[in-house]
């Protein structure tokens, strides 16, 4: 059992040094951003960069998730994996290039072609990192992250504001990242060596697409609860207000920060672990652990939400301050989803996943619709708020029925119950709506004390193992 926990502990670790430098690098970039570029202009550029998000899963039919996956297996073949993926993207890359050629030369939009250049770079990128992450290569796929977010920094800084190249700069910088970085990672790892169009294997890509498939419903969806708002908003308010709407939901990446370090190594232990005969105590520690982590951060960074807009949002930006507690709300909940769709993916059985991630994406894009139209801003994070707790609820009831996993609810509802309350004190003004929001926090910590408290005693004998070595 300690093994399991050290390697869960020691991925995590690996992923952290990575992430949290990479996510940093993302999060500081905002001042830049908000200064060199208008609300408006953000807005355009950010939905842009986003619309790959959709575009990636249709085009390239979610092979990537099925490359990581598969190479995990200890029979693997990693050479065919490889090849396999790359044909599929490869196909993806020359559906893609046409429409972009049609909406440039025929619509004639002027973004088309920097479009096309940022999903080949972003698709090349996520076949070698992932491929590298599949081979065992964990602490080189955390450099990748870190070199692709450096080569941004100095993109960013060479064409948006040397050059102040407006949109097209932005997602060139984005594309430069992308497309360096991963041909490191295929160079680094030595992919090359596994390359070769004779390692096809159709019914090995026949297996894979099976896996793949029913994800692209799931990534969509997600696309849909995590993005669909701010075209909604655009549409509704114009791109002044989603520009705003668009660098409030950046804030939240602190949130989103715990889960992407925690869910790589997360991903790999439960599909080492799924089924061994006690991973039950396993699984219900690190979901009691976790949560908590989660609360505790999203509980904190409420508190100091208008500080951090002070700092990170410049000039009209600040205003998107009232947006960021609902989302870091949402956030929240969508860590404690991707938690437990790590199941399905373990099991190798996505079929649940894409039903809960679908209902999720109905019910947010109807209660847009709706709220939009009267609350704006504030009706995109209510409506985000509600689509990530149901998809939350579905995947918790449904998992606990394919696997045991202990889950004290009363605690559990407690902890949620109490960080709504601050998210929604957060979103006013006044002395009352704080010292209400820190009370809150106050809860949050002592909610779990005997987890604390077993964390001190562990931290305490580490020290003493310390000492007389």
């Amino acid at each position: 059992m300690n093994s399991k926990y050290k390697i869960l502990a020691s991925n995590t670790a690996i992923f952290a040094i990575g992430n949290i430098l990479v996510k940093l690098i993302a999060f500081f970039l905002m001042p830049l951003y908000t200064s060199v570029l208008t609300t408006a202009q953000y807005g355009v550029a950010e939905l842009l960069n986003n619309t790959i998000e959709i575009v990636l899963p249709l085009a390239s039919l979610c092979i990537v998730e099925a490359l990581y996956r598969f190479s995990i297996d200890e029979d693997a073949n990693h050479s065919a994996l490889l090849v396999n993926s790359l044909c599929i993207m490869l196909i993806g890359d020359i559906v893609v290039g046409i429409g972009s050629f049609v909406w440039f030369y025929v619509v004639g939009y002027d973004y088309a072609l920097h479009f096309l250049l940022l999903f080949v770079a972003t698709s090349f990128y996520k076949v070698t990192t992932q491929f590298a992450r599949g081979l065992g290569h964990v602490k080189r796929y955390a450099l990748y992250g870190v070199l692709n977010s450096l080569l941004l920094v100095f993109s960013n800084i060479i064409l948006l504001v040397w050059f102040k190249g407006g949109i097209a700069a932005y997602l060139t910088s984005f594309s430069i990242g992308y497309g360096v970085s991963g041909l490191i990672a295929f160079i680094i790892s030595k992919e090359f060596k596994h390359f070769g169009f004779r390692q096809f294997d159709r019914a090995l890509l026949e297996e894979m697409l099976k896996y793949s498939i029913p994800s692209i419903p799931n990534m969509l969806s997600w696309w849909v609860n995590s993005l669909s708002d701010r075209y909604i908003v655009l549409f509704f308010w114009g791109s002044g207000i989603t520009g705003l709407y668009t660098a409030a939901s950046k804030l939240p990446a602190m949130i989103n920060l715990v889960t992407s370090i925690f869910q790589q190594a997360w991903q790999y232990s439960t599909a080492i672990e799924i089924n061994s005969k006690d991973n039950k105590s396993f699984f219900s520690n690190i979901l009691r652990g976790y949560t908590y982590v989660c609360v505790l951060v999203c509980g904190g960074l409420l508190i100091v939400n208008k500080l951090l807009c002070m700092i990170l949002l410049r000039a009209d930006f600040y205003d998107a301050w009232k947006y960021v507690p609902l989302l870091l709300l949402a956030a929240t909940f969508g860590c404690i989803t991707t938690y437990f769709g790590t199941f399905y993916n373990a099991l190798k059985s996505n079929k649940m996943l894409m039903i809960s991630t679908l209902i999720g994406a109905v019910s947010n894009v109807v209660l847009n619709f709706i709220l939009i139209p009267v609350l704006g801003g504030i009706g995109a994070a209510i409506a985000t708020v509600v689509s990530y707790f149901v998809v939350m609820i579905i995947r918790i009831v449904n998992v606990r029925r394919l696997i045991e996993i202990d889950l004290n609810k009363t605690k559990f509802i407690f902890q949620l119950s109490l960080l709504t309350l601050s998210a929604i004190m957060a979103c006013l003004s006044g002395a009352i709506p704080i010292i209400i929001t820190v009370l809150s926090f106050a809860a949050l910590v002592i909610s779990d004390y005997r987890l604390l408290f077993t964390l001190g005693k562990y931290l305490q004998k580490k020290r003493e193992n310390c000492k007389h070595v």
